[in-house]
This record gives structure tokens, sequence and C-alpha cells, in this order.
């Protein structure tokens, strides 16, 4: 049968075949066609692409030993390091620009533009990096830094000195440092996770381009907002004038609300970054000379056994804790009938004590020696925390009525042995700090409103945060109402899965709260020291966005009360009465609920941390996709493609 027919030319009625003679011309045109665009692809594309693969490589192995210099905190090192990279990265770009031709190409210009925005990340990252070394190298000492030229100071108290002359010369540097991330995160934020996989050849993709554009917006966000603090350093430091503080030492083997059980409080003056201590007693003489008794409040009522009035002590019901601080301050001025104006309110916790101490190796006091060492008599905690829990929590009356003023001389001995510490110590001691702050044992509040505004964009202030409508939020605030320091044993852990659709998110929380230790003999009139009571009693809340619909809630021995409070919806159970949480054992709460956040083409989630409490193992998983297991130790953000 003819595939081609023709009768044009021909004579009438006579058929001519053509087929046969124009297929081997057309094959061999497609063939050639095809061994061009081969060639094409192997010079224009495979060639410069196996190139690259190998630079990239190259690149790879130079950043791991940036991370190992960054973690030996070796800043000659780094300085080596990152001039490598740079010329890794011109090269990478070089040999990336060869790739040009398939930019043009429908589809694959999107994965060619992401690969110029990475490379202009890494090199606005790398010029931010030569602005961020040339800002911290004369406080390098105090980041616990080595490698370059050594300062004369010779103490602690010295370089603070120092600090509190010369921090303000690092704003100009913010500044710049400041812009350089903000473009990194606009050309970041420009990447679409959603158009790759979530694994090739054993690298995760999809989630580390997600982690990555978390940790830039975080970054961002921080330096932003913390240049307004640093910016008060110098005045918080008493460069011009002194400053007077007031401290509130929380008890977080005894959780509440804004981080443990008020015990003792102190006053200290910090004048051109020396610190002086003043006056210092117990929360209960405290309470004994407020001559007017407030009716308990609600939750008082409800929960605290056989307590009928508001006593100072336990004030600090709210997880905010400006709202706390308020309270205490006001208390405090009515019960000494004080006028002094103190420049901010300082609230610290035992884990600030115990990080401190084990850069100092021990601390002696007129009191005893503490140190960080364990201790069998509370199954393993530091000999420190015990030591703290004996004096504080013996019968008031059994050895020596003012059981809690052990406060003045041990934080006298602290103050002096930091600020009187070697300098080679001075870079653990101010890490140290920095973590308490950020995990939330050390909060701060200002009575002058512009700086209270200041230390809460720094998120400093232990405040609840206010949440854009688009952005999910979980708060869990755990108080013990046993009176016994049980959270020394407590542990969490949390399974959270969270399925968004619609614009909604809808939340399933599983909480086990575990006991590890056995039970104190808690007969105080002996003398006894009742560290884990035989019933943990809980009330525990859950602060989540406004609007959020519960759905049900378990491991409540009460009908879940809802209302709103700090613009959050909440939730509250309690254990304790009638079920509890005993020594060596461990007790399941759960919740589920529908958010009143809503949700955009990216899930962002708000995790704010309880100020005292340990860390917590969690488990995440959204719309099915298991996150990486973390301990939460500080507020934290979830970004999410979906």
């Amino acid at each position: 049968m003819d595939l081609i027919t023709k009768t044009a030319n021909t004579k009438p009625g006579k058929k001519v075949k053509l087929g046969n003679r124009r297929w081997p011309k057309i094959i061999a045109i497609i063939f050639a066609f095809i061994f061009i665009l081969a060639l094409g692809l192997f010079f224009v594309v495979y060639l410069p692409a196996k190139e690259l693969q190998t630079k990239i490589e190259a690149a790879k192995t130079e950043v791991d030993h940036l991370k190992q210099s960054i973690n030996e905190k070796d800043l000659e090192k780094i300085k080596i390091n990152l001039s490598v990279i740079k010329d890794h990265t011109k090269s990478i770009e070089d040999t990336y620009f060869k790739l040009k031709p398939i930019g043009f190409l429908p589809i694959i210009n999107n994965y060619y533009q992401d690969g110029l925005r990475t490379i202009s990340i890494a090199k606005n990252s790398l010029d931010t990096s030569d602005i961020i070394i040339k800002a911290i190298e004369p406080y390098k000492d105090f980041l616990g830094m080595t490698g370059s030229a050594a300062s004369s100071e010779e103490t602690t108290q010295d370089r603070i000195a120092f600090l509190t002359q010369s921090v303000e010369g690092l704003i100009p540097y913010l500044d710049t440092i400041e812009a350089k991330i903000a473009e990194i995160d606009k050309s970041a934020g420009e990447i679409n996770p959603s158009r790759y996989p979530e694994e090739f050849r054993g690298y995760q993709i999809k989630s580390n381009i997600t982690k990555a554009q978390e940790l830039l917006s975080q970054s961002h966000k921080l330096i932003k907002d913390g240049k307004p603090l640093l910016s008060k350093v110098s005045w918080l430091l008493g460069k011009d004038s002194p400053r007077k503080y007031l401290m509130i030492f929380q008890n977080d083997g005894e959780l509440r609300p804004s981080g443990g059980f008020w015990t003792a409080y102190s006053t200290m003056t910090v004048d051109n970054g020396k610190v002086k201590p003043g006056t210092a007693s117990n929360i209960y003489d405290l309470d004994d000379r407020i001559n007017s008794r407030t009716p308990a409040p609600r939750l008082i009522k409800s929960y605290h056994i056989n307590v009928p009035y508001l006593n100072l002590r336990d004030s600090n019901l709210s997880p905010d804790f400006p709202t706390d601080a308020k309270i205490f301050l006001d208390q405090y001025l009515k019960a000494t009938g004080s006028k002094e104006k103190f420049d901010a309110i300082i609230a610290i916790d035992t884990q600030l004590l115990v990080d401190m101490v084990a850069v100092l190796g021990k601390l002696d006091t007129r009191v005893g020696t503490f140190t960080t060492e364990p201790d069998k008599r509370c199954y393993g905690c530091p000999q420190i925390i015990y030591e703290m829990q004996w004096m504080s929590g013996r019968p008031r009356d059994y050895i020596e009525k003012n059981r809690k003023d052990f406060m003045n001389p041990l934080m006298s001995a602290l103050l002096a042995n930091v600020m009187g510490s070697e300098k080679n110590k001075m870079g653990q001691l101010i890490q140290a700090g920095f973590k308490s702050i950020n995990e939330k044992h050390v909060l701060f509040y200002f009575p002058n409103e512009d700086n209270q505004k200041m230390g809460d964009l720094a998120n400093i202030t232990g405040k609840i945060y206010d949440t854009e409508s688009s952005v999910d939020y979980l708060h869990l605030n755990d108080t013990n109402f046993a009176s016994a320091k049980s959270n020394i044993f407590i542990t969490q852990k949390i399974k959270h899965d969270i399925t968004v659709k619609n614009g909604q998110a809808q939340h399933k929380i599983n909480i086990t709260y575990t006991n590890s230790a056995p039970g104190s003999n808690c007969n105080l009139e002996k003398g006894g020291l009742c560290l884990n009571a035989s019933t943990y009693r809980n009330l525990f809340r859950f602060y989540t966005p406004k609007g959020s619909q519960l759905i049900k809630m378990t491991g409540s021995e009460i009908e879940p009360v809802q209302y709103e409070e700090l613009n959050k919806q909440v939730f509250e159970g309690f254990y304790g009465n009638k079920f509890g949480l005993n020594p060596q054992s461990n007790l399941k709460t759960s919740i589920e609920y529908t958010s009143g956040a809503q949700i955009g083409s990216v899930y962002n989630l708000m995790l704010q941390k309880q100020p005292g409490t340990k860390p917590v193992d969690y488990e995440l998983t959204i719309n099915g996709s298991k996150q990486p297991t973390f301990q939460w130790v500080a507020d934290k953000t979830i970004r999410f493609s979906l």
C-alpha cells in the first residue's frame, strides 16, 4: 500500500511513489538534530553541571571546616575559612553562569533563578560575616573566642567596665548587618519549597529549604528587635548614673506560671559596670508586712488547698511576667513603705545559678559550699539544687526562722566570684547568662514604658506574644499547687499532630508527665525535707489563638474551663484531687481543638515556652509529615509550606 502518493507534474492517471525516497533524508535530519542537541547539552549543560557539582562539593568541605572553627571559637581560623569559601563561591558563580541557556526554558527557568538566588544569599552571607567579625573582634573574650590579640584587662570586672564604655559603637555595625540580612531573607523567601522533592539522592531538599528560610527569618527578626536593647546596654550597666534593680528568686522546683514559686528577693545597684548587692529577705517576711489581705482569686480558691487569701508568694498566677512583676513591685513598695525607683525587676531561677557555678567550679559562701556535682539525696540533681531546697524548704520555725535568708550571702558570693573571675572564664559566664535569658530562666520587667517595649521586642520580658491572625500559637502553662518541689523530678514529652485544611489548623496534643523519683518523707513536723510529694497537683492551661474551638480534653478531673485572657483563647484543666501524678509513675493529658488562626499558603506556628521549665521532648507532625524531633528549651517558630 502506498504511503505517499502524488499526481502533480505527471501524466494524467499515473501515480509516483515518493515515501521510500524521502524517509531516509528525514531520519538523517532527525538524527543529526538529536546529535547536535546532545552535543550542545553535553557542552552547555552536562560539563558545566559536572564542574559545578565538583566545586560545590569542595565548598561543602570548607564549610565543614568553618563549622569546626566556629565550634572551637578560633577567630583566626574562621577568617581563613571564610576567605577560602569566598573563592569557592566566586568559582561556583562563574561556572553556574555557563548554564544560562537553560534559563530560557519554561519551568526550568524557575529552578535556574533559585540557583541565582542561592548564590546571591551565599555572597551576602559572606559579606555579612566579614562585618560581624569586624564588629565583635574587640569583644571576642566576652564570646569566649580565641585566635586574636588579647586585651590587657585581667578580670571579668575589667572587661565589663570596657563593655560599658564601648558597646554603643556596635550600633552602626548592626544597622549594616540588619540591611544585609534583610536582603538575604528576601532572596530566600522568593524560593518556593513546594516545587522541590522531599529527598534527592539521600539529601533532604524541601525540609532543608524550609528550615533555612525559618532560620533566616528568625535571624532577621533577632537583629532588628535586638538593636534597641543593645543601644541600652551602657545605660543598664550604669554608664552615666547608677541603676537599681529589684530581684526575685523563683524556685522552679515548685513550678508557677511565671517560672517558679516566689521564695526570696533582693536589691542590687550597678554603677559603671560594678555590681553592688543590697538588701535581701524571704518572701514570707514580706507577706507578713502587708497589712491588708486580698481575698483569694478564682485560681487560688479552686485549686490551692486551704488558702483563703492572696499571698504575695502566690500572686504570680499569670503566664505573662509583666503582669506578675507589676503586682510584686506594688506590694513590695506598700509592705516596705519604700519610695525607691527601680530601673528593672529581674526574676531568676535555679538554672542560672547552676550554669554559673558549673563555670566557676564551686561557690564558697558563709552558708556553705555549692557545686553542680550530682547529689544522691535528690537522685542526681546538682548539689546546689538540693542545698538551696534544704535551706528554703525546711519547716519555717524548725531550725531558724529566716530560712530563706541564704539568698543574700549566696548571691553576694556569686557576684563576687563572677566579677573577680579570670578573663578566660568570662566567655563561658556570658554565654551561660545568654543561655538562661534565651531559655527564660531570667526575666526582665521595666517600669519605664519605653524600656519595657524595648525589652518586649528583644523577648526578654516573658510577655505573652501578640501574634498576627495568620500565625498559629501555643503556650502550655503548668502550675504546681502541691507545695512540694516535685518539678525537680518531673519531665514532659509532647506528641503534637496538626492537620491544616481549608485555611484552618486542627490540633491533637498528647502530653506525658513522668515523675521518675521515689516519694519523699514529707513529715515536716520532724524537720523532713518534702521534695517529692505523694501527689502532684497541677493546673494546666493551653493558650491558643483567639477564636479557637475546643473539641475535647482528657486527663483532667474537672470539666474544661474556657475563657479569653491576654488576647488568647484559654483551655484550662486540673488534676491532683481525685487523681494525680505520683512518684515513680506517669500521667497523660491530651487536648484536641481547632485553632482560631487563619492559615495561608505557608503554615507558621509560634511555640512560646513557659519560664522555669526543663527541656521538653517534642514530636511534631504536620499534615502527615513528621518533623524532626526537638527539645523545647526556648521559644520556637515552625514554618511549613503547604
